[in-house]
């Protein structure tokens, strides 16, 4: 398998290179068989062994598309001999007792976001994953998205100077499942949509979140709109509007003191002005191309499940970490208190 971002170390890690990773996915729900599993059965080295969902029909469509055996819990899972690392793509509120299970094993993991539902789990989830030899990541998969990776490199070469304020809008009017209706179940647009955005600012500005201000309505659904305000480094803004009754909208904008940068991910746009740089990439070109005969095509996840495969065979891979996952569950319990709830 080719492509890793470094050699190869001396590790006792599970299945180095000319062996297949072993990999066991617990929830097979619609976004799991949308994209993981999808992903997964095309990754060279990988080979999806088992697959776990308490729902016998969602863990018989997620057997089927990867031809893997079937078991209905996370325990059973756990307990085989051939799965080297596990895909958690379950419901919010389960994410940490899964995790914490996983990583017990000697697992590696990958976690879909959030890490936990509270700063507490939060916490006990990146202490466990700091204290084994194992590789832990997060999926927080718009980081590798063309247009926003291109996006970083431009404000890392600090093409638009000092920043001076930023504002994305996150909204997915998509019906959603009955447990992202409920805060206690892992709902709510604050887990759901800005756990991913109030990531994004720390990345793309290599920043910290210092201050919080937020507004939240519950509509048809608990906490499906949110307005938040952030404080950042020195003397930093953000805002973040994120709505489950709005769009579909996915747009980040920043403002420097030499010009502006806009991202539409839905137009497949990055507009720079105010100043002459590169817009465009390979990947964005490539992702741009596929898009016109497969509209809904996006590969970010690709990316990250294959850096993740990577790292369990000893590259040295940029992944995002549980650290990272547990600063942005951190804004939102703060978004929460500063709206008065929790």
């Amino acid at each position: 398998m080719g492509g890793f971002d470094a050699d190869l170390p001396s590790l006792d890690r599970a299945h180095l290179v000319g062996e297949s990773l072993r990999v066991g996915v617990i929830g097979c729900g619609a976004i799991a068989s949308a994209v993981h599993l999808r992903v997964l059965r095309g990754l060279r080295g990988v080979r999806v062994t088992a697959v776990a969902d308490p729902l016998p029909a969602a863990r018989d469509r997620g057997s089927r598309l990867v031809s893997a055996a079937a078991v209905e819990t996370t325990d059973q899972l756990l307990a085989r001999d051939d799965v080297d690392a596990v895909v958690v793509t379950t419901p919010s509120g389960t994410h940490a007792g899964i995790a914490l299970a996983t990583l017990a094993a000697g697992r590696h993991l990958f976690l879909e976001k959030p890490i936990a539902t509270s700063l507490h789990d939060g916490q006990q989830v990146a202490a466990a994953a700091a204290a084994r030899d194992c590789i832990a990541t997060i999926g927080f998969n718009w980081r590798f998205q063309p247009l926003i990776m291109r996006a970083r490199e431009i404000l890392c070469d600090g093409v638009l100077g000092e920043i001076h304020s930023v504002s994305t809008t996150f909204c997915e009017p998509a019906p959603i499942p009955t447990w992202k209706e409920r805060r206690r179940d892992g709902g709510g647009v604050l887990l759901d949509l800005g756990s991913h955005h109030f990531d994004l600012i720390r990345w793309l500005l290599g920043t910290e979140v210092r201050v919080v201000q937020a507004s939240l309505r519950s509509e048809l659904s608990e906490h499906d709109s949110a307005e938040v305000r952030l404080g950042l480094d020195g003397d930093g803004e953000a805002s973040v509007s994120l709505s489950f009754r709005s769009g579909p909208v996915d747009t980040i904008n920043v403002t420097g003191e030499r010009g502006s940068l806009h991202v539409d991910r839905y137009a497949r746009t990055l507009v720079v002005r105010g100043v002459r740089t590169r817009t465009t990439t390979l990947a964005t070109i490539v992702w741009r191309t596929k898009a016109f005969v497969r509209p809904r095509a996006e590969p970010s996840w690709n990316t990250l499940l294959r850096k993740f495969v990577h790292a369990t065979r000893g590259a040295a891979v940029d992944l995002p970490t549980f650290g990272d996952a547990l600063r942005s569950l951190e804004v939102v319990v703060a978004a929460e208190r500063a709206a008065g709830i929790g």
